[in-house]
């Protein structure tokens, strides 16, 4: 870990050369326009091939289209009969959306339970897409079986213009797509972006420690514990604000804002209808108005055999599991209903077994993809930051003075209830973890600057992606342990079946049938949310006698929400004349799963059964 991290470090300063960046220069006008990038190509699924070979997708750090395209096509093209790769539509930027389809049989993939695998949704968190191009290739080579009875869809860059971005430098932490943007409503459109004014090709941030008009007065002091980090002062203690902090940049149109109207426009995953947050600017001004958030949408919608999700992003619920408590205004889950919480914790929890993951350093889910599945769609979506902060190693014990050296004062011990203690506890921790494993990779140390606007600046702050990726020698792992938990998610898919029913004559051309609905799989075929909004592909249970023959029980049974463990017994009084055939139907989005037909009480057909 600590080679990786000293590499992390030394590629700071050893970026390779690139094309000028319009911010990096103060006083740049023109936005460069994004380049057009072809669709990805669709490889046909075929039914014979090579054998698929030892050579494994290894990861890339701030990979950009080109080399997504390149990737996506080498792994098809080593697992052609299980494998293909389509899009579901084109971001912002005009980049396309890949979707890999991983099935036993890719041409009837469509009619089996499926899961999808959601990644590259934020733009610093390189390391989410490549877990998922790892795990696709896992699940193609060791989970052959699995690929028989469900369909794995894996969407390992779900917004490519912000991976774009944060493919070339400077390099920020922002997860917009490629519409460009009014971000401060002036009128004008990305006149006032950040700045890398340093020159170490990122964008962190400054803070100024006088008080400049028109600008923000300052509202910060620095932290005593750890002086790198800034809090609220301490008013009690007579405490005065010091420090002013902005993003990386200067005030471009004189508006009294430093960069605050930033290349690139909408956060896909603060764009979804669940929780959305209409007030934040990066959330857009209406609910999958994103190109990228409104084709995974449209995914979703159009493939009613998801039965679960996980996501690899910002988001987490695998950590720290929703306790289901938490409600909207209007009623809804604000992620889970406390009845779906033991189930979903129960899968949760392999997922810490598999990856070894204990924390989380998890964002708001409002607007997100996973809040939506989760409390609207009803479908069990697991989200992970894949990592968390690491512990940092024990700093070493000081040698025992010279017990001879008697002109050497005695070190006086620190009492740990007298130690300062910073405000940010994480925040510390994970300069440690910089200081101790990643030489201060982590950190760019408050440096003076002079600045063509602010008085007394100072450039530092977070290494955009340090906090949110792990050394890049651990992500083959970590893909691996996605795809056993993708396995672990399938093994618990909803099992959903009629028994074969029982027919018993109690009058002349007068029958009585009986059968049970169960599920014998430990997730729901919906969750609460989803049966909540009466939205979500439904169960039906159908007998085809017409209903002036049946004398007792319902025609038709729809069935919104099947609980794991439950079981539903049906039963019908129907008059059947002789040599006619009655039929008894389980059906799921409006198709035939099982269907049981008999005549004169003997059976006829069994489909779908086993």
């Amino acid at each position: 870990m600590i080679h990786t991290c000293l590499t992390f470090a030394l590629a700071l300063s050893q970026t390779p050369p690139t094309a000028p960046d319009a911010t990096a220069v103060p006083n740049a006008s023109a936005v460069p326009a994004a380049p057009e990038v072809a669709e990805v190509p669709v490889v046909p699924a075929t039914t014979a091939g090579p054998a698929a070979t030892a050579v494994a997708t290894t990861p890339v750090e701030r990979r950009n289209t080109a080399s997504l395209t390149t990737a996506i096509d080498s792994l098809c093209a080593r697992y052609p009969t299980s494998m293909v790769v389509s899009s579901i539509g084109n971001s912002a930027g005009r980049r396309a959306i890949p979707l890999l389809t991983l099935s036993a049989d890719p041409a009837t993939a469509g009619e089996r339970p499926a899961i999808l695998m959601l990644a590259g949704m934020d733009g610093p968190r390189w390391s989410g897409t490549e877990a998922a191009l790892i795990a696709a290739e896992a699940i193609a080579r060791d989970h052959a079986d699995m690929l028989r009875a469900v369909t794995v869809y894996v969407i390992p860059r779900g917004n490519p213009d912000a991976a774009e971005g944060f493919s070339t430098d400077p390099r920020r932490d922002y997860s917009g797509d490629g519409i460009v943007h009014d971000n401060d409503r002036d009128g004008n459109r990305e006149e006032d972006r950040p700045r890398d004014l340093n020159g170490d090709g990122l964008i962190t941030q400054i803070r100024a420690s006088a008080n400049s008009t028109p600008w923000t007065a300052p509202t910060l002091v620095s932290d005593a514990a750890e002086l790198r980090l800034l809090r609220a002062p301490d008013a009690k203690s007579g405490e005065v604000p010091v420090y002013a902090v902005w993003t990386e940049g200067m005030d471009t149109d004189g508006d009294g804002r430093i960069a605050e109207d930033w290349l690139g426009g909408i956060d896909p995953e603060r764009n979804f209808p669940h929780r959305w947050p209409e007030f934040e600017d990066e959330a857009g001004s209406y609910p999958l108005i994103a190109p990228e958030s409104k084709a995974i949408a449209d995914f979703v919608m159009s493939h009613p055999t998801l039965f679960a999700a996980f996501v690899l992003g910002r988001h987490d619920t695998v950590i720290n599991v929703p306790d289901g408590k938490a409600r909207t205004p209007g009623g809804m889950p604000v992620m889970l209903d406390e009845a779906d919480v033991a189930t979903y914790a129960e899968l949760a929890k392999s997922w810490r077994e598999i990856s070894g993951q204990k924390r989380a350093d998890a964002r708001d889910s409002g607007g997100s993809f996973v809040a939506w599945m989760n409390a609207q769609r009803g479908v069990p979506t697991f989200a992970s930051t894949l990592w968390g902060r690491p512990d940092a190693p024990a700093a070493e014990a000081a040698k025992p003075a010279d017990a001879t050296n008697t002109d050497k004062p005695a070190d006086k011990k620190v009492d740990k209830k007298d130690a300062l203690k910073p405000a940010d506890a994480e925040g510390a921790a994970w300069l440690e973890y910089s200081d101790r494993v990643c030489n201060g990779a982590g950190f760019v140390p408050w440096t003076r600057i002079d600045h063509p606007q602010l008085r007394n600046v100072e450039v530092g702050g977070w290494v955009p992606g340090f906090r949110e990726n792990p050394p890049i020698a651990q992500v083959p792992a970590l893909g691996d342990a996605c795809a056993k938990f993708i396995a672990a998610i399938a093994d618990a898919r909803p099992m959903i079946a009629i028994s074969e029913p029982t027919v018993l004559a109690v009058g002349p051309s007068l029958w009585r049938i009986e059968t049970r609905l169960t599920n014998t799989g430990r997730l729901p075929s919906v969750m609460r949310g989803g049966r909540a909004d009466l939205v979500t592909p439904a169960h039906v249970i159908r007998i085809s006698a017409p209903m002036d023959r049946i004398q007792a029980g319902n025609r038709n049974d729809v069935i919104r929400g099947i609980d794991t463990g439950s079981a539903r017994v049906y039963s019908w009084l129907v008059n059947v004349p002789p040599g006619e055939e009655v039929a008894v139907e389980l059906l799921y989005n409006g198709k035939s799963v099982q269907r049981w037909a008999f005549r004169d009480g003997e059976k006829l057909t069994a489909e779908g059964s086993k």
